[in-house]
C-alpha cells in the first residue's frame, strides 16, 4: 500500500473531525443578544425651540413626556444643524457611561446599525414622525420633513397629528400604526 493511498483516508477523517468540532463550538453571541446588548432596537427625539432631546430607553421617553423630566439629562454642550442644544436622556444607571457607550448617541453619531426590528419616533411642532426604519428618521433629521409619509390628523395621545414616515410605494403602514397605538394604549376609531 504507498503512502498516498493511506494518508487520503486519515485526512479526510480528520478533516470530518475538525469541522464536527469547530460547528458545535461557538464562542460568538447570537444576532439576538448581540442586538439587544447594543440597545440598537429603538430611538426617541423631542425637538423643543431650543433642545433636541435624544432617548434609546422607552420608559424614559415616555416619563419624559409626562414629566419634562428624567432620570438624568446630559447636555452634550453642542448644537445640531439647527441650532438645538443636543441633550441625552438617560436611565440613571447610563448616566456614567462614555458617550460611544451609549445607543442615542451612536445613532446620532450614524455609527451603529439599527437592529432588525426596529421603531423610532420623533416629536416637534405638536406633530409624532413614527418610523419603522433608522433610515427615515435619519432623512427627517437632514430634510427637516419626511419625502414619503402616511398622516393620521389628531390620532395621538393627545390629539396630535400623526406622521408614519414610508419608503416610495409604500403602502398604509397598518402593523406600524397598529404597534403605534398599542404603545399609547389607543384604541382605533372603527
Amino acid at each position: 500500500m504507498s503512502v498516498k493511498k493511506l494518508f487520503k483516508p486519515a485526512s479526510i477523517a480528520l478533516l470530518a473531525a475538525c469541522v464536527t468540532a469547530c460547528s458545535n463550538y461557538s464562542t460568538a453571541p447570537s444576532a439576538a443578544t448581540a442586538e439587544a446588548s447594543l440597545n440598537n432596537e429603538d430611538w426617541y427625539q423631542v425637538r423643543t425651540e431650543e433642545k433636541l432631546f435624544l432617548f434609546d430607553d422607552y420608559q424614559v421617553y415616555r416619563d419624559f413626556l409626562h414629566s419634562g423630566n428624567a432620570p438624568h439629562l446630559k447636555d452634550l454642550g453642542e448644537k445640531d444643524k439647527y441650532g438645538q442644544a443636543i441633550v441625552l436622556g438617560l436611565r440613571a444607571e447610563d448616566q456614567g457611561k462614555a458617550l460611544d457607550g451609549i445607543a442615542a448617541y451612536r445613532f446620532l453619531r450614524q455609527s451603529q446599525a439599527p437592529a432588525g426590528k426596529f421603531y423610532g419616533e420623533i416629536r416637534q411642532d405638536g406633530i409624532i414622525f413614527v418610523a419603522q426604519r433608522y433610515g427615515d428618521m435619519v432623512d427627517v433629521n437632514k430634510l427637516g420633513e419626511p419625502i414619503f409619509r402616511h398622516t393620521e390628523v389628531a390620532s395621538g395621545p393627545n390629539g396630535e397629528r400623526v406622521v408614519y414616515l414610508l419608503q416610495k410605494e409604500e403602502k398604509k403602514p397598518v402593523a406600524l400604526i397598529k404597534q403605534f397605538q398599542t404603545n399609547y394604549g389607543i384604541t382605533p376609531a372603527s
